[in-house]
């Protein structure tokens, strides 16, 4: 009787283990499976391609105005008045300052009645050679002719009243191209000796950029190359210009001087800006892929290829690089699938979703 009741409540015991234990590896699978899921890293893809490869070369340099003027006062005297301030834009032709034209109007005075008076001795001495009108002097001999004009100081009275008024038009300095204002120290009723120039005039519609290259890239550059410049002072404007020269010399640290020139309509560039340079040339038939996809790894070079879901480790060989990309001498072809982004923590055969 005591084995009847002991037999099926051993039974009933065996079934409730029976049944917890099937749960609990339900369980495990479950987190199993959860875990798998939570191991596939998404990542960003792209296709390697086989095109022309830019070769980049980055430089450092300088912006200097394509023309640029020291201007002088041109007569010593006082300054009477200053027309223009650091910054403000001229035409040709602009007056930019004016010094004290009184000995200037003297002398041009004097010059003019001086050669009033040579006019008049000369009109004398044409009619003591029995002549009406300085044109009756054509039938002289020009050597009598120009010996009459030297005797009566008609000639020399002319060029010094030609002088005269090309020192009076002095006392006014003008532009003498279109351009902008810089350096301006001179102030009215001060003498000009006080300073050094006037000003600088600076035309900045084209800006020159000079920078240095090692001597090993002199062979690779050449006029009318295309450059890219940026300002450090501002990033996010590029600006392209073109190779007007390079120097065919190499200073003691084994670099060369090479000039470039850009149009500056948007008054990016000023004189004397730092800038960065980037020159490209193209090198064809070169696999492809981002800088980024190239991963170091036991002291190779590894790039990951997606395959059906899967991260595949790959030594490769690279050859040249720019900023952004690399070139694949061996280890990749033209079409692979290649992860360049979150590769970081990936190892072979991981799962791996690939980002929309």
């Amino acid at each position: 009787m005591y084995y009847r009741f002991i037999l099926p409540l051993t039974l009933l015991l065996l079934a409730c283990n029976g049944k917890e234990k099937q749960k609990e590896e339900n369980e495990d699978e479950q987190y199993a499976k959860i875990e798998q899921q939570d191991e596939k890293t998404i990542v960003k893809v792209q296709v390697a391609r086989e095109d022309r490869f830019n070769l980049e070369l980055v430089s450092n340099g300088k912006a200097e105005a394509n023309r640029k003027a020291a201007l002088n006062f041109e007569v010593a005297d006082v300054v009477r008045k200053v027309n223009v301030k650091n910054g403000d834009r001229v035409k040709k032709g602009d007056i930019i300052a004016e010094v004290d034209d009184e000995k200037a109007t003297f002398a041009l005075e004097d010059a003019r009645l001086s050669l009033q008076k040579a006019f008049l001795d000369l009109k004398l001495a044409i009619i003591n050679e029995g002549f009406k009108t300085l044109d009756d002097t054509v039938q002289l001999p020009p050597r009598r002719k120009e010996a009459m004009y030297l005797q009566c100081g008609y000639t020399s009275s002319v060029k010094a009243f030609e002088k005269a008024q090309k020192e009076y038009t002095l006392v006014k300095t003008r532009a003498p191209f279109d351009g902008i204002i810089a350096d301006l120290e001179a102030k009215p009723y001060n003498q000009t000796s006080a300073y050094k120039s006037l000003c600088t005039l600076i035309d900045d519609s084209k800006m020159e950029v000079v920078f240095n290259v090692l001597e090993t890239e002199i062979g690779n550059l050449h006029s009318g190359m295309e450059v890219e410049i940026t300002p450090y002072a501002n990033h996010e404007y590029t600006l392209t210009g073109k190779i007007i020269e390079v120097n065919p010399r190499i200073d003691e640290n084994g670099m060369v001087k090479v000039k470039a020139i850009t149009d500056n309509h948007q008054g990016l560039l000023i004189d004397g800006m730092n800038v960065s340079i980037l020159i490209k040339r193209q090198i064809d038939h070169k696999i492809i892929i981002p800088k980024s996809a190239v991963l170091p790894r036991q002291g190779k070079k590894v790039v990951f290829v997606c395959q059906k879901g899967k991260a595949i480790w790959r030594y490769v060989t690279t050859g040249y690089e720019n900023s952004m990309e690399v070139s694949v001498e061996e280890g990749i072809s033209p079409g692979d699938t290649v992860i360049y982004e979150n590769n970081l923590g990936l190892s072979h055969m991981n799962t791996v979703i690939i980002e929309n």
